[in-house]
């Protein structure tokens, strides 16, 4: 077996990006030494890249939680073996440069899903009963009646999912608990899939203008960046209310406001915004009727837990030359 000094892996963590660190030590024990290396949450410099690349010398695996992983850096890590996204989403990682490099990229699908899924809902409740702006107006002024708005019941509603993966199936299980009514599309499952799931399939136009309250569970891949835009919104119900909890730019935040301002929705809750950290002058934070939460849908322990595990046990098997159970680019030739 390797021991820990044949194999480096790095950590990407910050204090804003944490990642649970005993799980990924347990599933690298006796095969790689662990080191943390704080990679910002955004694309680096040419200066910060050559810092940055500095700090990775050497590491035949990474595990990535905040930062973007770019051919610049790729070249610089000749001994990269394998990169594991803290994650579902693997948008911030060249896949196809890792691939053409030899290198395995890894992610971990449902193991935030518990935690996505249970966010997705808490902003539903939050935006059409309006809580934060309640229970805000409550604190900051102490009134009491004149704090209180009246909103609308989750029962009833029609609940239209855009993608229908582990996190919608979630979603949509809690969502019927409250008796709301299902719709789903995915162009990534048959319509006969999809009911299997426990939703009524449709295409995304129905689905645009027949729900209620419209959630986005789609991956981030160019087909659907800014596939909710002013087209779209147009499409859907006057008065409805849309929630993010995947990736903030699968919504065109300028025709989102547009939306929001002059009432043809009723309301968005969004815990992705495109461009993270957000501009402080962005527009979105003078929306109406918008709930605005810092990407932490996947923040709890046992979520921070599962996907830490997941993710070291791919890299684990990676550097000892076995097959990752959760591999991005299957058909990639090793280093």
């Amino acid at each position: 077996m390797a021991t820990s000094r044949k194999y480096r892996v790095a950590v990407t963590a910050t204090e804003d990006f944490p990642v649970s660190l005993p799980p990924v030590r347990q599933a690298l024990k006796g095969i790689a030494s662990v080191k943390i290396v704080p990679l910002p949450f955004r694309p680096l410099s040419a200066a910060e890249g050559a810092r940055f690349a500095k700090m990775f010398e050497g590491v035949h695996g990474i595990l990535v939680r905040p930062g973007y992983i770019t051919p610049v850096l790729l070249d610089r890590l000749p001994d990269l073996k394998v990169v594991s996204v803290h994650g579902a989403g693997f948008d911030r990682v060249d896949v196809k440069a890792c691939t053409m490099r030899g290198i395995v990229v890894t992610s971990t699908p449902g193991a935030n899903a518990d935690a996505v899924a249970e966010l997705t809902v808490g902003l539903m409740l939050s935006v059409v009963r309006q809580i934060p702006r309640s229970a805000e107006r409550v604190r900051s002024d102490r009134v009491w009646g004149e704090a209180r708005h009246t909103g609308t019941e989750l029962k009833g509603k029609t609940l239209g999912l855009v993608g229908y993966g582990q996190i919608g199936v979630r979603v949509a299980a809690i969502a019927q608990g409250f008796g709301m009514k299902i719709c789903a599309s995915d162009p990534g499952l048959t319509s006969a899939e999809i009911h299997a799931r426990g939703a009524r399939p449709v295409t995304l136009e129905v689905l645009l203008a027949s729900s209620d309250i419209v959630s986005l569970h789609a991956p981030l891949i160019p087909a659907t960046h800014h596939m909710i835009d002013r087209r779209a919104i147009s499409k859907m119900k006057k008065g409805a209310f849309l929630v993010n909890a995947a990736r903030g730019p699968l919504i065109d935040e300028d025709a989102l406001v547009r939306a929001l301002k002059s009432g043809r929705l009723g309301g968005a809750a969004l815990d992705a915004l495109e461009g993270e950290p957000p501009d402080p002058a962005s527009p979105i934070f003078d929306a109406p009727n918008i709930v605005l939460t810092p990407h932490m849908a996947g923040s709890t322990v046992e979520c921070l837990e599962a996907t830490a595990r997941t993710a070291a046990e791919d890299i684990a098997r990676v550097l000892q030359n076995k097959r990752a159970k959760y591999p991005v680019n299957k058909a990639v030739r090793r280093r």
